[in-house]
């Protein structure tokens, strides 16, 4: 339904699934006993809940990693995240208003695969809600279904201190981000500074007297210190990103304008926004979720049978 924009109503994915055997079998269903049109509108619209559409969305994502791994590939290596805005229908008194986007809708934030333009996890958001707080919740699920995340490029607002130290001592992931102009150096994150605020800990029993850095880091990470170990990382990738400018510039701006140019794919052939069934909030995640699934669908199906390139690309699908 998703792929398909002539199939946009449960009626109409009703008459082809009656009409074409192949469309039949390939749901699962045996093309001379369906079942009934109510079935399907209450199967859709009743029983497909959002706790539901999320365990389907993750089950794939945990699929699509197992498949890769069968060609010695792996899936969240190097990864993109972004928020990208659901614009309401007119009129849809549920729907906040940004003066950012100037607009009235909600958010969702998205984690992108960016070799394999796989979307890894999702979080839905009011239009005005801080995008930063999804990315540790992203990658929890993504732990829970066994794929790594190596490394995060985002905007400013997703690298805070505890952002950082989570993401670093609790799942192994870097994040790569442009520093923001009103950013100054923390002296938190000095050496002087933490040995200092280990040295409080002295009479904990895991205290090293001769402990290094690292040790000293994932001791302060695990008694709460965040602010301490995410400025140690963060005035350190401000340095390296002030060194390696030119460099740093380039990469930030080809990584984000990939990302946002699939989110454009995504909006064009999927009708992410457009294609709304009704109004309301509920509605909106769960179609744009959906758009999700879908997508997802087209890469596991390629994987499936032995493709490895192009894995979301909807071009010629009928």
């Amino acid at each position: 339904m998703k792929l398909r924009k002539d199939l946009q109503k449960v009626s109409e994915l009703y008459r082809v699934v009656q009409s074409n055997e192949e469309i039949a079998r390939n749901l699962g269903f045996d093309p001379h006993s369906l079942p009934s049109y109510e079935t399907f509108r209450h199967f859709i619209n009743d029983l497909l809940n959002d706790e539901i559409v999320e365990q389907l969305f993750y089950r794939e994502v945990k699929a699509i990693g197992q498949e890769l791994h069968r060609y010695s590939k792996a899936l969240g290596e190097k990864t993109l995240e972004d928020a990208t805005i659901i614009t309401a229908k007119r009129g849809d008194v549920e729907a906040g208003y940004s003066g950012y986007y100037e607009d009235y809708g909600w958010k969702k934030d998205l984690l992108i695969d960016q070799k394999y333009k796989v979307f890894l996890a999702y979080q839905n958001l009011g239009i005005n809600e801080n995008e930063g707080q999804a990315l540790p919740v992203n990658l929890e699920k993504l732990q829970n279904i066994d794929i790594h995340v190596g490394e995060i490029t985002a905007d400013g607002k997703y690298p805070t201190y505890e952002n950082i130290a989570v993401a670093k001592y609790q799942y192994g992931t870097d994040i790569f981000y442009r520093p923001q102009k009103d950013w100054v150096h923390n002296e938190k994150g000095n050496i002087c500074e933490i040995n200092h605020r280990y040295q409080k800990y002295w009479k904990h029993h895991d205290f090293k007297v001769y402990a290094d850095i690292e040790y000293k880091l994932n001791f302060l990470f695990e008694r709460g210190d965040y602010e301490w170990v995410g400025a140690y990382y963060r005035n350190q990738h401000v340095q390296q990103y002030k060194r390696r400018l030119k460099h740093c510039q380039r990469r930030y701006r080809v990584e984000r304008n990939t990302n946002e140019s699939f989110n454009n794919y995504l909006k064009q052939h999927m009708g992410f926004e457009t294609s709304l069934p009704r109004k309301g909030r509920k509605h909106a995640f769960r179609h744009t979720t959906l758009c999700l699934v879908a997508i997802n669908a087209v890469a596991l199906t390629r994987l499936q049978n032995g493709v490895t390139k192009n894995l979301t690309s909807v071009a010629y699908l009928t």
